[in-house]
């Protein structure tokens, strides 16, 4: 009888353990995160050193997995810089990457919208394709669509904060790309957290803080 009732014993404790270091290891990726987007230095250096995923006119890049399915196209920064050489760019376009996450490895996940190149040139060189989100969405993995979707959403904000809604001058942002400043009135903006549209697609509205 107690050999029966030993494992029953074990298992809450397992459970436990595994939340604990879910919730250790969760924890210490929005730390980093948070420091990435304080400090600018650590950000650059976490670009070089992180995964990038490239978007034209915010259009994801994506490659065929199984036949059916896609995958998103995680890209090192020699990648990318290579990619941008081949293109006709001198890869100071890699400066606009903006950081959108963080893997279990601690390792900083970028976006960076193309949108200046040749498309086909530019997939020809990932082998991969510019899909629109909207097509598919639902044929990549849960946790990949999501990341997806939140960088295009990002991208997206952006673009059409470039201006101060209070004062009509040029923002500018910082390294990380979490945050958009007046040039004339230091007047803060902040990407908005919203729910997936119909469509999918995050779109987050311009904040004013």
């Amino acid at each position: 009888m107690l050999a029966l009732i030993r494992p029953l014993r074990i298992l809450p404790f397992a459970e436990h353990y595994n939340l604990t270091r879910f919730c250790s290891g969760f924890v210490s990726r929005m730390r980093y995160l948070n420091m990435l987007k304080e400090n600018d230095a650590a950000c650059v250096s976490a670009l070089q050193n992180g995964h990038i995923f490239l978007f034209h006119h915010l259009i994801p890049l994506l490659q065929r997995s199984d036949p059916g399915t896609f995958r998103s196209v995680a890209l090192s920064y020699s990648e990318v810089q290579s990619v941008l050489h081949r293109s006709g760019s001198d890869g100071s376009l890699l400066k606009e990457s903006i950081l959108i996450g963080c893997s279990e490895q601690n390792q900083a996940q970028f976006c960076l919208d193309v949108g200046e190149l040749d498309p086909a040139a530019v997939a020809e060189e990932c082998k991969g394709t510019f899909i629109d989100l909207r097509k598919a969405f639902f044929l990549l993995a849960g946790a990949e669509a999501h990341l997806v979707a939140k960088a295009q959403a990002l991208l997206r904000w952006h673009q059409i904060t470039r201006f101060s809604g209070a004062t009509g001058q040029l923002t500018h942002r910082n390294q990380a790309g979490s945050q958009r400043v007046c040039s004339s009135s230091s007047i803060v903006y902040y990407p908005k957290k919203s729910e997936p549209d119909l469509d999918g697609i995050n779109t987050p509205e311009p904040g004013q803080i």
